[in-house]
């Protein structure tokens, strides 16, 4: 019977400090892998690694750890077991300023409340098994110990390498793009900072990590030190504010949906003060989303334009009409509800002469 290569599959929260402790794995001499594998999918191709044993880190995101050591599993690898954990306010302060940490409801981008429901569910299997854990405070703390505890249960031996001050990233096989500045972060001091930042948490997210996580929090002595706005409510996802409709890397912050609707809200009650008409552009999902927030917000928007509407449609009791009819409503206020299409319509409406520019709310994804 031939032998199975061991792979050790390590997962942790996003945000969770996962990568910085996959760095020091991959400094020791057996090792060679992934240093953060993409959330979204399975890295099948590890042809690169000559080492005997093969390292992959994933976070729990779209995949629990169960899912992914079976799918190695079936590709005859002997899988073996790593958990990082975290403090989750923290993870969480961190995880939802970064462009990744979208809270989307997409498979690529899923609520922030399911990922960190789907790591609970890994610490629970890990806690019942008996799997090794290893706490990301304990190895900023002392890094020595926290590794030498964690390999004891892994097929490889504690190397003094793994302590080695290098940041370098240029001999491990598999470093996605996404980690091109690591190693300039790591040269910083990040793992010395980063357990010091401080942040400002929603309301419900941290009642909501607090009940969710209690178990978890009451084992490792975890708790918010992060502040509390209790006028913020932002534990529920946002259905456009996802890599499917702003687009893959730091830009997208700035083309996030959610961060416009006060704005939307704002310049929508001003034309209706003025009793000027709300006009939607748009029937789509957006579109109707984008009714539903203004409809709840108490605007009351006059008619959905769509470029392919017909004069019977009517969505949430709002009629539906075609481009045909932008002049009668030249005095009011046109929100584009559209992505792919926003530049098409903007050119549309400003070539009916009556609207401008000014008349024109878009969410500056084109």
């Amino acid at each position: 019977m031939t032998q199975r290569q061991p792979l050790i599959l390590a997962t942790g929260l996003q945000s969770g400090g996962t990568t910085v402790v996959s760095h020091a794995f991959l400094k020791h001499p057996e090792l060679d892998g992934i240093l953060d594998m993409a959330s979204d999918r399975i890295e099948m191709n590890l042809a690169r690694v000559s080492a005997p044993v093969v390292w992959v880190k994933m976070t729990t995101i779209a995949f629990r750890w169960e899912e992914v050591a079976a799918v190695y599993e079936q590709q005859g690898y002997e899988v073996y077991p790593l958990l990082i954990v975290r403090n989750p306010f923290d993870a969480w302060a961190s995880l939802k300023h970064k462009w990744y940490g979208l809270n989307g409801v997409t498979a690529e981008d899923p609520p922030l409340m399911l990922r960190f429901s789907r790591f609970l569910k890994d610490w629970l299997q890990f806690k019942q098994h008996g799997w090794p854990v290893m706490c990301f405070e304990d190895f900023v703390a002392n890094p020595e110990a926290a590794l030498n505890k964690a390999c004891e249960a892994l097929p490889i031996e504690f190397n003094a390498a793994m302590l080695e001050a290098k940041s370098s990233v240029d001999d491990i096989a598999y470093v996605s793009e996404s980690n091109a500045s690591f190693a300039e972060n790591l040269s910083q001091g990040v793992v010395g900072n980063v357990a010091k930042r401080i942040a400002t948490l929603a309301e419900d997210e941290v009642n909501w990590l607090q009940s969710t996580f209690s178990q978890m929090n009451d084992e490792f002595g975890y708790s918010n030190r992060h502040g509390v706005d209790a006028s913020r409510r932002e534990l529920a996802p946002n259905p456009f504010d996802s890599r499917r409709y702003l687009g893959f890397g730091p830009q997208v912050l700035a083309k996030k949906v959610s961060a416009k609707l006060p704005a939307l809200l704002k310049v929508c009650r001003e034309v209706q003060a003025q009793k000027c008409p709300v006009v939607v552009y748009g029937q789509g999902d957006f579109g109707e989303y984008l009714l539903t927030i203004l409809q709840n917000a108490d605007v009351k928007v006059t008619v959905v334009m769509d470029t392919y509407a017909t004069e019977q449609g009517v969505i949430l009791g709002t009629p539906v009409c075609g481009p045909d009819r932008i002049n009668e409503y030249q005095s009011g206020m046109f929100v584009i509800a559209s992505f792919q299409h926003a530049a098409e319509i903007k050119r549309t409406l400003l070539a009916s002469r009556t609207i401008t520019d000014a008349q024109i709310f878009d969410f500056g994804v084109q």
